[in-house]
């Protein structure tokens, strides 16, 4: 969920989000932003959170 809510604040939509972090199809885009993260490497970590201009730790493992 905190993944679509930068993406939301940063303005892009999914599809936005999928050009940035290629190569991620927009199924695991959509898969991510509900909190199934099973599967998600580091690597896919590190470019969501470089696109959001935020980190791992805030997007993915920090409370609230």
């Amino acid at each position: 969920m905190k993944v679509k809510i930068a993406r939301i604040k940063k303005g892009l939509t999914q599809m936005e989000l999928r050009e940035l972090v290629k190569p991620m199809s927009l199924s695991t885009i959509v898969k991510i932003e509900r909190g199934d993260v099973n599967g998600l490497t580091l690597g896919q970590a590190k470019r969501i959170a470089k696109a959001l201009d935020t980190t791992v730790e805030e997007l993915f493992f920090k409370e609230g």
